[in-house]
């Protein structure tokens, strides 16, 4: 199997950590990110970017999916959906393992609550 480039846990300032400290993120930001959460019949298109880990650097090879998105909506991005299919990614990926923190359980849920201490900085 391929290695289709991701965390494999929540860091520990995750946002879709429900332990996380809210608000270290602009509400600017999960307002550009909405598009990477689809929705059943209306997943995000195969074009569409993915979460990335705030702890990567976008276009290098240390941009990697968040482990919470993936875990939470992954299943909603056609992305996501073919690299299972490729067997790039291992379907496990998309949900919480073992001992892992409680998640939010959709991106509005995990937006909204991040939102309410954010000053958008």
């Amino acid at each position: 199997m391929a290695d289709f480039p991701r965390r494999t846990f929540p860091c520990n300032e995750c946002p879709w950590r429900r332990d996380a400290q809210r608000g270290r993120f602009p509400v600017s930001r999960y307002e550009a990110l909405t598009m990477t959460a689809g929705q059943p019949g209306a997943e995000a298109p195969l074009n569409t970017p993915m979460f990335g880990c705030h702890k990567g650097e976008p276009g290098t090879n240390a941009d990697l999916a968040c482990a919470g998105w993936l875990a939470v909506v992954g299943m909603e991005h056609l992305g996501v959906r073919l690299a299972v299919a490729m067997r790039e990614l291992p379907a496990e990926a998309l949900a919480p393992g073992e001992n892992w923190p409680e998640l939010y359980g959709s991106y509005e849920e995990m937006a909204a609550a991040n939102a309410e201490v954010s000053d958008d900085r």
